[in-house]
């Protein structure tokens, strides 16, 4: 394993902490069957809403990025003769990872929440 993945999976797991998505679909599914409004009142406003087949469909969104500082090498020297050479040794590029979720609730004609879905690699809930 490179050092940059083990960064890459270290800064992640420091990122989700025990966030899961089990916890975040338990949120999002606690809302079926509430309506509309209590919604809007709690998640605020969506990004987006369209209507089809006589449904409307809210959608929120969220994104940010995380920064991965890389790390320095390390050095290592060897002497051959009377000359000395110096190699460095690991080291790995600083990451920035985009992270986002989208979530959207499917409302009936009642004002009524039926369903919801989400995709991203950031839908996650402590």
């Amino acid at each position: 394993m490179t050092t940059k993945t083990i960064l890459f999976i270290a800064g992640l797991t420091l990122l989700t902490g025990c966030a899961t998505q089990a916890k975040y679909k338990q949120i999002v599914n606690s809302w079926i069957d509430y309506s509309e409004s209590s919604l809007i009142s709690e998640w605020g406003p969506p990004i987006s809403t369209y209507e089809s087949g006589g449904y409307k469909y809210l959608t929120y969104s969220n994104n940010r990025n995380l920064h991965l500082p890389g790390t320095s090498p390390s050095y290592q020297t060897t002497l051959i003769g009377s000359t000395a050479y110096t190699t460095p040794i690991g080291g790995s590029a600083p990451v920035n990872l985009a992270l986002h979720c989208q979530t959207t609730f499917q409302v009936d004609n009642r004002g009524i929440i039926k369903s919801a879905r989400w995709q991203g690699n950031n839908c996650v809930a402590k």
